[in-house]
């Protein structure tokens, strides 16, 4: 990594984990080998995981579907960490098979942040009320399969046996490199990957956001490691990491508006009042082109920083 973005935790400066939140437990430890580091890892999220599939029996909670994403995206970032030590076709094949899953989620998750970003305040409720009917009869319906995709997966059980294979690919090796070398290695690599394309980003006068959409997963995976590895890792720079973390949240803001922008042009002419499907489009796209100008800012500031720190 550059020591621009050179941005691990010394001590305890991030929040400790459990099997509720999502959060790192602080488990791991320098005398664990990188095996013992991956099964430690993988715990978490994967418990989690299977708590959230289970819990979508007893209703259509959206905190649920947005809690195995997050542990399915969590999990991604663990095998894109341990690939160097994988067989690279399984591995990716395998963070194809997790991608498919959060996608089968991310499907009424959709219709959750449309509903968000449209009924935004008291106004908007009242001016798309026909709408937001039409929206909660499609999320409904959209739950159903959703549930229903991870059931014919055999969800939980198929990363039981993924977690159990890319262990056994790892007991049966001997590494010549100690957990937190490899931490920083892969931490470095991600690094590299996110400064990259912040200066790429940040190059443009205008906003492009096929690009803000390729930084925000870089700026995730960068985080879930640090997350992952922060135990075993003693240097820190938690200026960028606030940074960095606000930029996340805008960026977040702006996937959220282009999705929910997304949703309402393919469904345009099956919602009942045009007028409010007309006028949700232009709200949400106006709302987009706001926030996209905002990340962009944030954007120059964050490279403004990490140019100094290049230098």
């Amino acid at each position: 990594m550059t020591t621009a973005l050179r941005m691990t935790v010394s001590g305890r400066m991030h929040e400790p984990m459990n099997r509720a939140d999502d959060r790192q437990d602080g488990v791991l430890s320098v005398a664990h080998s990188i095996a013992d580091g991956f099964e430690i890892l993988a715990a978490s999220p994967a418990a989690q995981f299977d708590l959230r599939v289970r819990a979508l029996s007893s209703g259509p909670d959206g905190e649920n579907l947005h809690k195995i994403r997050v542990a399915l995206r969590r999990l991604r970032s663990l095998w894109w960490a341990y690939q160097p030590y994988l067989n690279k076709k399984e591995a990716r094949a395998h963070r194809r098979e997790f991608k498919t899953l959060a996608d089968a989620a991310g499907q009424t998750r959709d219709w959750d942040i449309l509903r968000e970003v449209v009924a935004y305040d008291e106004s908007t409720k009242y001016s798309f009320k026909t709408l937001l009917e039409d929206v909660d009869s499609r999320r409904r319906d959209v739950f159903i399969r959703s549930r229903e995709s991870l059931e014919r997966a055999d969800a939980t059980q198929l990363l039981r046996k993924r977690i159990d294979s890319t262990l056994g690919q790892l007991r049966a090796q001997r590494f010549e490199e100690l957990l937190p070398a490899f931490a920083r290695r892969r931490i470095d690599d991600a690094g590299k990957s996110l400064d990259r394309k912040v200066q790429r980003a940040a190059a443009h006068q205008t906003p492009e956001y096929s690009e803000l959409h390729e930084l925000r997963i870089a700026g995730k995976k960068l985080r879930y490691l640090l997350e992952f590895f922060l135990p075993v890792l003693d240097d820190c720079d938690p200026a960028n990491i606030k940074v960095l973390s606000s930029l996340q949240d805008e960026l977040g803001m702006v996937n959220d508006l282009v999705a929910s922008e997304a949703l309402l042009l393919k469904h345009e002419a099956q919602f009942r009042d045009p007028r409010q499907a007309r006028s949700a489009i232009c709200y949400v796209g106006e709302q987009k082109v706001h926030r996209m100008q905002n990340a962009y800012q944030l954007l120059h500031a964050v490279d403004r920083m990490l140019a100094f720190k290049r230098a």
